[in-house]
């Protein structure tokens, strides 16, 4: 009788064993087969629809939002989307006061915004990880369409122009992630960045270069110094050395260490004797001019700023320090149905659709900045978390809305809102 009790608790165990390797294996395939749909959902974007505000991926959103309204949401959550709507309204006030088309795409912006937040939200369930995945996604996509359609800027002819104005903030992402599932060490991740650094500096995309700088001297703060370090003093090692770079790099430049493409553009820049920021984006003199004539509802679209306007922008121009022999007409004479005459998500949601327009990218810059301040929260995917908030910091300071910029933005708000009301930080 013993024995036989014996073999039957012994059998019971090993039943035990097996069903739970099986269900172990069952959650580990249900797991990826979710991870796949949700980067299978990120790659969607790569259909292009409607300039960068309508994409494939804005369908399945569409699809997803009646699984918003099942959700529980918290007040901090909501914030961004109501951001959105509210400077979506502002645009239309702005758009009927001031005889602009609804369909004008900046003014389109923050409400697809709206839409891309509600969708992403069903998908990611506002998790990490998936947040991460669909990042990865959206990349591939953009790559698509890069590759396919693209933009007048990345179809000039050349590798250069195509990583420049198209798929260098994609393949980084890509990059990172691959490294990321493969469970590299923090210093790898460093040293990626460091060498898209050194690529895309001499590929003459300066701003990228600094991003990939600033994250991998982040990644070797994170790694050497961790916690024995006060990150006030950690970010000011960062700072420092991002502005070692700025002087540093303009000199090799000169030298030619980077290509005659790098060292052309930054011989014409050197013209202007202006700071290194300001004498690649003539274009704050022009916004802070706008700003400051109709600061409440904006000017609806630059499409209705005058000979004028452009006369005073200039005029203040020159007080910034810019040489009264500048060819302002040059820089700023852009095509009338050109939404990138601002080059800035910021200023140019303030310029277009007013103060209240103005608060989305203002709510996602302060996220960004966050991102980056708590990066430690983030465990694994800390490098691409800070990688991609950094590059969101210069986008909405010194870019324009481009094609799947949108969804991005979506997905850094979803990275914020994981983090920043957590008291303990992402499981490594």
């Amino acid at each position: 009788m013993t024995h036989v009790g014996h073999a039957t608790v012994g059998g019971s165990v090993q039943r035990k064993s097996v069903r739970a390797n099986v269900a172990e294996v069952l959650s580990d395939r249900r797991a990826l087969i979710s991870q796949l749909a949700i980067f299978a959902v990120g790659v969607t974007s790569g259909l292009h629809i409607m300039n960068f505000t309508a994409t494939g991926l804005s369908v399945v959103c569409l699809l997803l939002a009646p699984g918003y309204l099942m959700m529980t949401h918290r007040g901090s959550e909501l914030l961004p989307l109501v951001l959105a709507v509210i400077g979506w309204i502002s645009y239309l006030v702005s758009g009927v006061v001031n005889g602009i088309s609804l369909l004008w795409p900046n003014q389109i912006a923050p409400l697809a915004f709206a839409l891309y937040l509600v969708g992403l939200t069903v998908v990611t369930g506002r998790e990490i990880g998936e947040t991460a995945t669909l990042l990865a996604g959206i990349a591939v996509g953009s790559i698509i369409f890069f590759s396919t359609k693209g933009i007048m800027l990345s179809n000039l002819g050349g590798f250069i122009y195509f990583w420049k104005y198209g798929i260098a903030s994609a393949v980084t992402i890509i990059v990172l992630y691959g490294l990321i599932l493969l469970r590299t060490s923090i210093l790898l991740q460093a040293m990626a960045l460091t060498v898209l650094c050194l690529f895309t500096l001499a590929c003459n995309y300066r701003s990228h270069a600094l991003v990939c700088l600033t994250a991998a001297a982040t990644m070797f703060s994170y790694r050497f110094l961790g916690r024995r370090i006060a990150r006030g003093w950690q970010f000011g090692g960062i700072v420092l050395a991002a502005l070692v770079f700025a002087y540093v790099m303009p000199k090799a430049a000169r030298a030619g260490l980077f290509g005659s493409v790098l060292r052309t553009k930054t011989l014409e820049q050197d013209a202007t004797h202006l700071p290194l920021l300001l004498a690649g984006r003539t274009e704050p003199p022009m916004s802070f001019t706008a700003i400051m004539e109709h600061p409440w509802l904006g000017w609806g679209s630059a499409l209705r700023l005058t000979p004028n306007f452009y006369a005073q922008a200039e005029h203040v121009a020159v007080r910034m320090g810019f040489s009264p022999n500048f060819p302002f007409a040059l820089h700023w004479g852009l095509p009338p149905d050109d939404p990138d005459a601002i080059h800035s998500i910021l200023f140019g949601s303030w310029v277009e659709g007013g103060v209240v327009a103005a608060l989305l990218p203002v709510w996602l810059l302060v996220a960004c900045m966050m991102i980056v301040w708590n990066h430690a929260r983030f465990g694994r995917w800390t490098a691409l978390a800070v990688t991609v908030a950094l590059q969101g910091i210069w986008d909405l300071l010194f870019a324009p809305w481009t094609y799947n910029m949108v969804p991005e933005f979506v997905c850094l708000a979803l990275l914020f809102g994981a983090v920043q009301f957590r008291r303990d930080p992402a499981s490594p």
